[in-house]
């Protein structure tokens, strides 16, 4: 089982995942992104948000069972260095294997793993500008590295799972360039690729043998944090099977509720969470999202994300921050988020906005 963002915090100080451990019972192996340091000490970051969680809060992960969290990821090293590895040692007291970082000034390697008799290889990577020093290491998304991490675990495993934190954050579509790459690393060997950093649900994929999840969305998290974000969120199902057969996968529905506790959808949200990833999927799998729609989908949310940053930024440290938004929006990038957003004003709904949960779909 594989679950998206992880926060550790909740608005009672209620056990996060409570209403959840009983779906979580019945997995061999369960995954997440942890996106919290687990550290009281360290150097904080500074930026906007900063998340971090007292090293007594994994008794949370192990008591609902986690095996594996991937630690590659931007908010890994909000506390520095120090906050990074005193997360490292907090999990592995527990009994959970980080992936994606390490305690030392070299990126770490896959690890590999048993279970009822299938050995899967795990690694992870995470994009962003992931600059501290003090003797630990996050894995950065280089396309290079991935590859020769999975020509590394050829031959040693039935399956080869990659971790990708990528994207723009509250994006419901992965760009061109993400879906390329992620084909490029089944091609490669890999068999399940699983996102996350958007804080949304983004399409399922079937390529070649493999399954992509290119985003598993937020699983533990405050939904209306930073933007007010929809309260659905699922666990992804995904039964490996032995000479790295991926079979059956399956999408169990959640609500995240105003304590930040995920919980089972019931119905009518368990059907519109189902029809809006189906939606959402399409586009994806039958290779028609192109960079102008994808531009058109992605420019509102990116915008408004980066232009909260650097008004925050400016409050607190004035001149520099301000001329740097003033290169930002000048950039490339920017430029196809203006033509996107002249698109968008001149077009129906998009499949996300029509399929949305809780919206009326007309089917």
């Amino acid at each position: 089982m594989a679950v998206g963002d992880i926060w550790l915090q909740t608005g009672s100080n209620r056990h996060p995942f409570e209403e959840v451990r009983h779906l979580l019972e019945h997995k061999d192996l369960l995954f997440g992104n942890l996106e919290t340091a687990l550290s009281e000490t360290g150097e904080r970051a500074r930026k906007h948000h900063v998340i971090a969680s007292p090293p007594e809060a994994a008794r949370y992960l192990a008591d609902a069972g986690f095996d594996l969290l991937s630690v590659a990821n931007n908010h890994s090293v909000d506390l520095g260095a120090e906050g990074l590895t005193n997360t490292l040692r907090t999990l592995e007291s527990r009994g959970i294997l980080p992936i994606g970082a390490a305690a030392s000034p070299n990126r770490q390697e896959p690890i590999i793993l048993e279970k009822n008799g299938i050995v899967i290889g795990f690694s992870g990577y995470t994009t962003g500008r992931t600059v501290f020093s003090g003797g630990a290491s996050v894995n950065r998304l280089v396309e290079e590295d991935i590859i020769a991490d999975i020509a590394s675990l050829a031959g040693r495993c039935d399956h080869i799972a990659v971790s990708l934190h990528w994207g723009i954050e509250m994006a419901y579509y992965p760009s061109p360039g993400q879906i390329d790459l992620a084909h490029r690393l089944i091609d490669a060997g890999a068999t399940l690729v699983l996102g996350h950093h958007s804080h949304t649900m983004q399409a399922i994929e079937r390529y070649r043998g493999g399954l992509i999840a290119y985003s598993l969305g937020m699983f533990q998290f405050d939904p209306n944090w930073p933007h007010n974000l929809s309260q659905e969120a699922f666990i992804l199902s995904v039964d490996l099977q032995e000479d790295g057969v991926v079979g059956e996968h399956e999408v169990i529905p959640l609500i995240v509720d105003d304590d930040f506790v995920p919980r089972p959808a019931g119905e009518p949200r368990s059907e519109e969470i189902w029809a809006f990833i189906a939606g959402i999927s399409r586009p994806v799998a039958g290779g028609g999202m192109t960079w102008a729609e994808w531009f058109e989908e992605i420019a509102p949310v990116y915008m408004t994300m980066n232009l909260e940053s650097y008004r925050y930024r400016i409050r607190r440290s004035g001149l520099l921050p301000l001329l740097e938004m003033g290169v930002w929006l000048c950039t490339p990038f920017c430029l196809k988020c203006y033509a996107g957003l002249a698109r968008r004003s001149l077009r129906p709904l998009s499949v996300q906005e029509r399929c949305a949960p809780g919206k009326d779909t007309g089917n």
